[in-house]
């Protein structure tokens, strides 16, 4: 995985792929959460396949592509036809594949707003700790992508905070949609030596190209009415 899901962390895909191919392997990466917010080269990676999905970076759901290094061989997925080189016979769904390639070339534009997203990611996490002083960042501080911020949240379960907050019309989640409806604390943060009190108060926030220094103030604003009606809630005496 070139970023992970969760905690936005970048891994380091070149160093890790020289290890595999010192030892006669191939290497394949997951980007699908790196496509569109970071350049990803594949030549100067040199990975030999890589993977990536259309909707992270808003083209149709349902869409992907996987980049193989040419010379490799692979085994088709399906047999019957010759479509897409023989290795996975049916008819193609054209219009997504067109908006994919549509999507890629946009979000390459997008690239060079990514300065600006990540200083609104910056400013974020300044209004939180604010508003909650003992938050914990998840992930690496500098080598993660502009638009993620995980958080921990000592004594706010991050369900209880998405729900709180989509009442106040700001979306973000407490984890990764694949593990959406799960009771069990998230396993990424429970790798990085978080509790799973930690984990189940751990919340993250997205942003886009789109979002603006204005989404960020009122997502600051929403979060301070969110602590302030739990305090009252606190307080309210037992009848």
């Amino acid at each position: 995985m070139m970023a992970n899901n969760e905690v936005g962390t970048i891994l380091p895909i070149k160093e890790l792929c020289a290890i595999a191919h010192e030892r006669g392997s191939l290497f394949h990466t997951d980007a699908i959460q790196a496509i569109g917010k970071i350049k990803v080269d594949v030549a100067d990676l040199e990975v030999d396949m890589l993977s990536i999905s259309g909707h992270k970076f808003y083209a149709p759901k349902g869409i992907g592509a996987l980049y193989v290094r040419k010379g490799i061989e692979l085994e088709p997925l399906v047999h019957g036809g010759n479509q897409e080189g023989g290795l996975r016979a049916g008819t193609e769904n054209v219009p997504s594949i067109v908006g994919l390639g549509k999507a890629a070339e946009l979000a390459s534009y997008a690239l060079r707003d990514y300065e600006k997203i990540k200083a609104l990611r910056d400013k974020l996490e300044m209004g939180v700790r604010e508003l909650v002083p003992e938050a914990r960042l998840n992930g690496h501080r500098e080598n993660r992508l502009p638009n993620t911020l995980n958080l921990t949240l000592p004594g706010l379960r991050g369900e209880s905070l998405v729900v709180a907050m989509d009442q106040h019309g700001i979306s973000m989640s407490s984890g990764s949609a694949c593990k959406s409806g799960s009771p069990e604390p998230t396993h990424v943060l429970i790798a990085m030596n978080r509790t799973e009190e930690e984990a189940h108060c751990s919340v993250r926030f997205s942003l886009s190209p789109d979002t603006t220094d204005e989404d960020i103030e009122e997502t600051i604003s929403a979060l301070a009415l969110v602590l302030e009606e739990k305090s009252l809630v606190r307080l309210m005496p037992c009848k």
